[in-house]
């Protein structure tokens, strides 16, 4: 899918280098998250950045959960750039930490629960939700410090959102861990499943929150490496350089294409 596509949603989607990423703005990201709670059933909402992408040009299995996803927001800066230099200059960034704190705040009526983290993590993060959101549903939530999640714990966690009557799943669990989750357990919960990383890191106090000029700046990268440098050195140096690279190729490719495709009417008969 080197072009436009639109997927059910009527968003497009464009793909950048293995994974499509959908194209909106932040306001439209939060909008097509309502429409998926108000219909029901299962949904799935991946992130991507430049770790997701390039992973997913390396990984048939992955990026087949990402193709099936229903919606893969633009969650680095890198990957906005990308869309940008790709021909698609309104995209905005649609982070997943921001679209979850912009969405408890906006749809107050949702019921939530929380799939992802150590043990007591998912209680530390309700108790924080609760004091930014006054009167915020958190309705569950279960930690899994095991992965992949034991099919017996799998079990349990379904019976609980079930059980919870849950309007939507917040699942930190880190790429690609947790959207391999989510395509297996929206479709058995019933209830849209949002992908947030690192998210419960941040909201039960075990990594800062980066400065709006880092997060606008593409330096995002460098503020959480420098929180944890042994975990994330490897992956940046790797996957960013890669990415770079695979993107480059990508927007040469695109670009003789669309000088072919321009010579062909140009010529006789076109």
């Amino acid at each position: 899918m080197n072009g436009t596509q639109r997927p059910a949603s009527g968003l497009p989607q464009v793909r950048v280098l293995g994974a499509p990423v959908t194209v909106c703005t932040f306001v439209e990201a939060q909008d097509e998250l309502a429409r998926l709670v108000a219909r029901g059933g299962g949904a799935c909402v991946s992130c991507a950045n430049a770790y997701s992408t390039t992973m997913a040009t390396d990984r048939p299995d992955f990026a087949r959960v990402l193709a099936q996803a229903d919606m893969v927001t633009a969650d680095g800066m890198a990957v906005v750039w990308a869309l940008h230099a790709l021909g698609h200059g309104r995209a905005e960034r649609v982070h997943n930490d921001d679209l979850f704190l912009a969405c408890c705040a906006r749809f107050k009526h949702w019921r939530h629960f929380l799939v992802g983290g150590r043990v007591g993590q998912t209680e530390a993060v309700a108790a924080a939700m609760r004091v930014r959101f006054p009167g915020i549903d958190v309705v569950g939530g279960c930690a899994t410090p095991v992965r992949p999640v034991p099919a017996d714990q799998q079990a349990q966690i379904l019976a609980q959102i079930a059980a919870a009557r849950a309007s939507i799943v917040w699942v930190g669990m880190g790429t690609p861990a947790q959207d391999h989750w989510m395509h297996a357990s929206a479709p058995l919960a019933g209830v849209p499943m949002v992908g947030v990383g690192s998210l419960f890191d941040l909201l039960a106090g075990h990594t800062r929150a980066a400065p709006e000029w880092v997060k606008r700046s593409g330096l995002q990268w460098a503020f959480r490496l420098a929180q944890e440098p042994r975990r994330l050195a490897g992956r940046y140096v790797v996957y960013n350089t890669r990415f770079v690279l695979g993107l480059a190729r990508q927007w040469w490719s695109a670009r003789r294409s669309r000088r072919s495709r321009h010579a062909g009417r140009g010529g006789p008969g076109g």
